[in-house]
Order: C-alpha cells, then structure tokens, then sequence
C-alpha cells in the first residue's frame, strides 16, 4: 500500500460501567451508574486514576483486577488527556503485568484499558507522542495474543485493542499495515502467513470462533479506511485476493455477524477503489450472493433470529451501493441539547462510526463531545434542526415567527416616521440662526422659540395703574430678526 505519513482516520466492544469505590481488602461495592450520559465526564472524580493506579501495585488477583475495572469505566468516560499525560507509562507496564500473570477477565480488561487510554491521549497536540509510545510498547503482546493464543477471549480484547491503539497511535501507514497483517494473518487467513510468519507452533491448530473471526473482519477493515481516510488507492493497488476470501465468508460462513462484516468490508474496498482488478465473472458471484442476503428468508443461517432483519436491511444498502454507486447516510445526535449532529456518508467513515460505536459503548458520546481526536475524524453540524422532535420544532418555528414579527414592526414604526417627520415636533435651533416671528408665540410652545430681548424704547406706553381694569392689554404684532 502507498506510504500516507499523515493519513489518519476515523473489541468485543460494549462499554463498561463505571465503579466508584475504595480499592481495598474488602469486598468492592458495585455502584449503578446514573442512566443520562450528557456529562458523564464530570462524574469521574480527579483522584480515581491516581487510586486505582496505586491498586494495580497489589499483589493479590482481586483487588487489582477490580482496580483494572474502575481504570477501564474512568477511561470510558473520558478521563482527561492532561490528566494521564504524565502517568500513561506506568498504567501501560501494569496493564502488560495483568497480561502475564493476571486472571482472563483481568487481561480482558487490560487490553481495553491499553486501547481506550491511547484513544485518550491520541487526540492532537502535546499528548499525541503518549499515543505512540503506548502503541509501540504494547503492540508486541497484542500482537502475540491475535496471532497465537487460544483463548478466544483474550483474541477477542486483543483484536479490538490492537485496532483502536493503532487508529490512536500510529505515525504512518507502515504501522498500520503491520497491524493489519497481524489480523488478517492471526485471524482471518492464517495460511497466508506462511510457515515462518506464523507465531503458532508446528502442527498447532486453533479453532476459531465467530465472534472472533467477526471481530477481525471488523478490525481489519476499519484499519483499512484508517489508510485511506483522506486518499483514494493509487493506480495499481488492489485488495483482489482479500476481497475474493471475504466473498468466500459470504458464501459459505452461516454466522450473520461474519457475512456482515465480510460485506461491508467489501464494500468499503469497491469505494476505496481496490477491486478495480477484481474479474468480472466474480463480481457478478457478488452481487448475487448480495442480492440473495438482502431478501434471505427467516430461519436460516446461525445466530440472532432477532440480528436478521438487520442483516437484510444492511445486504440492501450494499446492493444498492454496487449497482448505483449510492452510499447509505447515518445520523448521532452528539449533544444532549440536540442541536448537534454527526452525519456520514460513505462507506469508509460509516466503518469508523460503527466500529468505535460498538467498542466504546455508553463512552461514546462522552468521547465524540470532548476528545479532539473524535473532531479529527469526523465532521459535527452545529446547526442542525431537522430531526428534532416536534415539541422543540414547534419552539423553534415559534421563535423564527416572534423574530419576524419584531421586524416587521421596527419597519412599520421606520415607515411612519418617515412619512410624517414634517408633524413631529422640532427641536431648537441653533444659536447664530435666523428667527422669523409673526406672532407672539404661544404659551404652550414657547419652548420652542428663541427669547426675545425688547428694547424699552421701542415698547408701547404702559397705561396707568389706575386704567389697569378698565382695559385688557393690548397685544402689538412684533417683526422682529434676529441674528
């Protein structure tokens, strides 16, 4: 594949819960978290990273894998990368002790705690080199437990944290091919590893389950859109011989989460261009076979009854997908308010959604509000309506009427000013104006003129006292200019 430094994209993967309690000798009390999820963040408190860290150090089994537990809920929860910046290296030596001499579920638990602190610390800036140091000292046990162990359990964890650390961590795609390989060559095909490049010993067979071999398809292609996020496959590059294994898992596998995650890894392949060299003959097999799995009738195939109608409806967006070209659309609400929402639509980022969906779990949304990493990956509309309930549309629609009612009335009240500002009263004029008087002004409206300084000499005789009720005043018309 084509060397992309800067390439970057977007586990039996439910989300914990989070435990708060004192890691002690004692038996540890199981605390229900709270149901709403809009700030989850703020409930982790401070110290829990610190505690548990220091429990990790016990030496008996129980105490430090309810430790590793407590770890895994505060990083689903989205512990802050500051906050484990400086404390990243010893929770990774940890989680690689629990992985040698911890019980199953304590090293289920550690890879997940491995792959969920590097999507922590994998969100740009500073703490970026903590993702890679995490990727590069865990990878050789993650590795080595896809490739070699027989516990299915553990393949399990391993696939998905060895998936997500690289996504977080890697600083090219040579990273993230040697991840692939190790999945394709552990899991998936492991004849294709050949005899040295096979960690299992001579004769040394395993039996893979479903669910695992489902998860490394998964791993596999949400890897592959990782490379070729930001960049279409160069001419030459092809995926013929792993689209024709992934065809094979359609027609033969009976488990419905194998034929769904072999079809939407095939799927992702046709949009990255890299079944351009696939014969055409076999991509007819194909689409018949697509065809056949969208309008598969009831009570076949293992698995879920429930998990059939969702496999037909995903087999009908793959179909139509390679016969028009048309990529289905998925929607997440990624704020509590409502306003915000992330829309994909193409194969390639409904993979990355779907897959840290799936691994992160109730973390999920606290992850897409405050990791940086999740902003890198995808786009989030701020400004969406459609889609809301109808009670806030109706508010909304309200609102928008109020506004334009507002406006509609300053523009009336602009208008009528305009038309009648002759019959407004005026102010004052200025001083060194003109003054023209005709009349004495009137009482009410004195205010309005100038005062008026008369000159004893030109003013009429003044009667006498005397006469002053026999006669009423008499008023003189004044012309008077004034400068």
């Amino acid at each position: 594949m084509a060397r992309r430094a800067d390439a970057r994209g977007g586990g039996g993967g439910g989300g914990g819960k989070f435990m708060s309690r004192m890691v002690t000798g004692q038996k540890p009390i199981h605390v229900r978290p709270p149901r709403p999820e809009k700030e989850r963040v703020d409930m982790v408190p401070r110290d829990v990273v610190e505690r548990c860290i220091v429990a990790l150090f016990e030496k008996r089994g129980s105490p430090r894998e309810a430790a590793m537990e407590d770890l895994v809920g505060a990083l689903e929860g989205h512990v802050s990368a500051r906050e484990v910046s400086c404390k990243y290296t010893t929770i990774v030596s940890r989680c690689v002790f629990s992985l040698k001499k911890g019980s199953v579920r304590e090293a289920r638990l550690a890879y997940r705690a491995i792959g969920i602190l590097a999507l922590t610390l994998g969100g740009g800036g500073d703490d970026t080199a903590g993702a890679k140091d995490v990727l590069a000292e865990a990878f050789p046990f993650l590795a080595k437990t896809v490739e070699a162990s027989h516990d299915m359990a553990k393949v399990l964890a391993a696939i998905d944290g060895l998936a997500v650390a690289t996504f977080a961590g890697e600083d090219g795609d040579d990273e993230i091919e040697r991840s692939m390989d190790a999945i394709w060559g552990g899991v998936i095909d492991p004849s294709s590893a050949g005899p040295g490049g096979s960690r299992l010993a001579a004769g040394d067979a395993r039996k893979t389950t479903p669910e695992a071999l489902a998860a490394a398809v998964s791993a596999w292609a949400f890897l592959l859109t990782v490379v070729h996020d930001r960049y279409e496959a160069e001419e030459g590059e092809s995926c013929k011989d792993k689209i024709a294994l992934l065809a094979k898992l359609l027609d033969d596998h009976d488990d419905r989460g194998v034929r769904v995650a072999a079809g939407e890894a095939i799927a992702a392949c046709v949009e990255l261009k890299l079944a351009h060299d696939t014969p055409p003959e076999d991509m007819e097999a194909l689409n018949a076979t697509v065809s056949y799995l969208a309008t598969e009738p009831s009570g076949t195939g293992a698995g879920d009854k429930r998990r059939h109608a969702g496999q037909k409806d995903i087999f009908r967006q793959i179909e139509i997908f390679l016969d028009d070209g048309e990529a289905p659309t998925k929607s997440v609400r990624t704020s509590s308010s409502r306003q915000s929402v992330l829309k994909v639509t193409t194969w390639t980022k409904l993979l990355q959604l779907n897959f840290l969906t799936r691994y992160l779990g109730n973390g999920f949304h606290s992850h897409l509000q405050h990791n940086p990493l999740f902003g890198e990956t995808f786009e989030v509309d701020g400004n969406e309506v459609e889609g809301l309930p109808a009670a806030r549309k109706m508010m909304s629609r309200k609102q928008r009427e109020k506004k334009r009612t507002l406006e509609r009335r300053r523009c009336r009240e602009a208008v009528w000013k305009e038309k009648n500002k002759f019959g407004l009263p005026e102010e004052e004029p200025e001083s060194g104006t003109t003054a023209l008087m005709l009349l004495p002004a009137l009482a009410c409206c004195h205010h309005m003129l100038p005062p008026v300084h008369r000159q004893p000499h030109l003013l009429p005789p003044t009667a006498p006292a005397t006469a002053s009720h026999m006669l009423p005043p008499v008023q003189q018309p004044i012309l008077l200019l004034e400068y």
